[in-house]
Parts: C-alpha cells; structure tokens; sequence
C-alpha cells in the first residue's frame, strides 16, 4: 500500500467550504452519464470526501477519500469519541488513528491489548514512512455498521515512546502525527481481514508485533494469533460484512477542488450494494493482487489501492517532472498521454480500461485549490507492479471483497468495476 504523501505535491492553498468540479452530493443517488450510480443515504452508506483533509495539516492532501468513524470503549454507548477525516485504504487492513487526533486521554480509556503480562505494540510500514503504537480494543461505529471489540492500532501512543529498531529500519520516515501522517487515521478495507495472517500467527515477524516492558523501554517481536491482530472492521459486521464499494463521481481532467462519494458496505447484500455489471477480477488467495498488462508487458503483482495518491506504473517513455519542481518524481509529459491497461484475474475475466497520465506540475499549479486529480500518475519502484490509486477510483464504483466471504459474483477476494 502507498499512504497518500501530500508533500509529494505542491503546498495547495486551503479549500474553499463549498466543493468544485463534477462533485456530486451524497444526498440523493446520482447517476453520471457513464450509468454510474452512487448510493445515497442508507444504514450501509457513509459520506466519502475527496477534500484537503485535517485542517491541521501544513499543506492540504491530493487524492485521499475521507470518512468519518466513531470508536467506543467495548460495550459502552457513552464513553465515545467521533473522528474525522480517516483516509480510506483498499490496499491495508485495520483501523488506524493517531493518538494526538483523539480527545486528551480517550484512547488511554481503551483497553489495552495484553500477552500475559505486557502490552502489545505494532510497527506498520508505508511506503514512504512507518507508524508505531499501542493495540488497543474498541468498538468501532461507521454509519450504522459496527464491529465490536476489534484491535485497533493506536499510532503515537506517548506510553510507548521507544520505537525499536527493527520497526524504525524498515523505511526512514517516522508518521505518528497528523500533520506527518496525513490524516487523522486509515480506515484499512482491502481483501483480507488481519493486517499480518499466519505468517505473524506462526512465529515472531520483525517490524510487524511486539510486546513491550512495563516501562515500554525495550521492546521484542512476539507471535500474534490472526484473532488478535489488526483488521479489516467489516468482516466483524452482524451484517454487510462481505466487502465494501468505492463510489466517486468523474472529476474533470483539470482536477477538482472536492469530490463527494460513498462508502458502500457489502456486495450483494442490500439494493444498493449489487454488482450489476461490474466485470469480476478474481486476486490471488494469498496476496490479493491481479495481473494487468500494459504496453506488452505483464505485471503480475498489480492491484486497485484507494490509499495510493496517484496510479503507479513502469513507463521509461514518459518524461518525470524535475527535483526542483512543485512535483518531483511524477510525470509530467510534454502533453497528456492517453493510455490503455488490459486487467485480468485469477478467473481469466478480463477489461481493458484507457486512462490519461497529465503534467503534473501543470495540473497542480494551473488549479492551485484541487485536491482531486484524475491524471496524476507516478513510476512505480515495484517493476512487477501497476498499483491503480484513487485517480483510478473517479467515476467508477469499485468493489473489494474479503477473502473467503460468499458474494453474487462469487467468493472473495476479488476486485470488480
């Protein structure tokens, strides 16, 4: 997964209060001209908001959907906070918030995860930065859904200010704040429910779990059972709970100040969560991804990632734009590209999707107060890889089902647009 970087982009000015561009309102269904149809209101449906994100943040986000939660001590209707602005992952699994986004001493009220006698902290890792803190348990609220006495990972937890090396090695940069981190928390959906699996369950994982002396002052990875781990809150819904629906409207090539979706809990069932359609894109049991085949050449390890800031891809031919531009490391070709990618899953299902690569620096500083961008695209490190982020998303509703989870177009995980 890719945590969307900000910085990556220019400083944006602030948003404006009212959205721009092809935004639609989640108050009523909207149908586009594509046929596309985002769920209005209902007990299964939260608002998704492309927008600049906190307003704590030094610069705004580009291309990150936000939702809201609410996180309760287990059991307790009263002893509840309601955070906003948490970013939506396809590409991740659990839910995640920074400790400094809460009310003063809230998640001190949640309970601790113990093994035996220690308390169980976690080291995640981005793309660009790693996140460290307590596990804790909550009941956790989205719309009218709830997964009750969940693990939740609490990042920046001050009772852990000892990071180990194993976690801090993995990528340079620490995100345990807003401003750092880029939202007040991740909201991880993908295609399977713990963030780690067998692999954590079977035998201690440097970098993932660890348990801490009672002073947190040395820290040691420990075996974590796959029930005790961080994880995809859906799968513990008394209903919905077999995958989720990204739903944004199309955004104008230009960019768009905002842009406002859904999230849509479940696949199949309820009236506003069927495939219709959607081409069903079976991943792979164990990792998830799908194959896509762009300009003759296989990437085997590809998949669809609301958490990415822009589509990641290998092509040599298209110019970058400079170090010392507002955009370093995007593309930035002389003019917009106009592209094509063949998708294909494990069920030999196929759909060939065109998509535009623009300028980026031009994007960004001709429209200084978007944060929805359509055609921003970046090279991708991972040469196996076409990781499609939330530019892929816009106007299109993308479904994500949990592995294992029965659903009208078959058992997950698969993707499906």
């Amino acid at each position: 997964m890719r945590k969307v970087a900000a910085s990556a982009l220019i400083p944006l000015l602030l948003l404006a209060a009212c959205g721009g561009g092809s935004s639609s309102s989640l108050g009523t269904t909207t149908t586009t001209s594509t046929t596309q149809v985002i769920a209005g209101p209902g007990p299964n449906v939260v608002t998704l908001e492309v927008d600049g994100g906190p307003a704590t943040l030094p610069m705004p986000d580009v291309n990150t959907a936000f939702v809201t939660v609410t996180v309760c001590q287990p059991g307790s209707t009263t002893n509840c906070e309601t955070i906003s602005d948490i970013a939506v992952d396809t590409g991740s699994y659990g839910l995640r918030l920074i400790y400094g986004a809460l009310a003063a001493n809230f998640a001190a009220t949640l309970p601790q995860q113990m093994a035996g006698a220690l308390p169980v902290a976690e080291c995640v890792s981005f793309a660009i930065g790693y996140s460290w803190g307590s596990v804790r348990t909550a009941d956790v609220t989205i719309s009218s859904e709830t997964a009750s006495s969940i693990p939740i990972h609490m990042i920046g937890d001050p009772a852990f200010p000892n990071v180990p090396a194993t976690c801090s090695s993995a990528v340079p940069t620490e995100e345990d704040t807003v401003a750092s981190f880029g939202a007040n928390g991740i909201l991880g959906v993908g295609p399977f429910v713990p963030d780690c699996g067998d692999a954590c369950a079977q035998a201690p994982v440097p970098g993932t779990y660890y348990t801490c002396a009672s002073n947190a002052a040395s820290c040691n990875p420990v075996t974590q059972p796959t029930s005790l781990q961080v994880s995809n809150p859906v799968a513990f819904f008394s209903a919905d709970n077999n995958g989720v629906i990204v739903e944004l409207p199309p955004v104008a090539d230009s960019g768009a100040a905002s842009a406002t979706g859904a999230l849509v809990f479940g696949i199949g069932t309820e009236t506003n969560n069927g495939l219709g359609s959607a081409t069903v894109l079976s991943s792979d049991p164990s990792s998830g991804e799908i194959s896509a085949s762009f300009n003759g050449t296989s990437y085997p390890e590809s998949f669809l990632d609301s958490g990415s800031d822009a589509d990641y891809f290998v092509d040599s031919s298209i110019l970058t734009c400079g170090a010392n531009t507002v955009a370093p490391g995007f593309f930035c070709p002389t003019s917009t590209e106009s592209l094509s990618v063949q998708l294909t899953g494990t069920n030999d299902a196929s759909i060939t999707t065109g998509f535009d690569v623009g300028n980026a620096v031009e994007l960004v500083t001709d429209n200084p107060t978007a944060t929805a961008f359509p055609d921003i695209a970046a090279p991708n490190s991972n040469t196996q890889s076409f990781d499609f982020g939330l530019a892929f998303f816009y106007g299109r509703n993308v479904f994500t089902a949990i592995a294992g989870a029965s659903t009208p177009g078959g058992t997950g995980p698969y993707f499906a647009y």
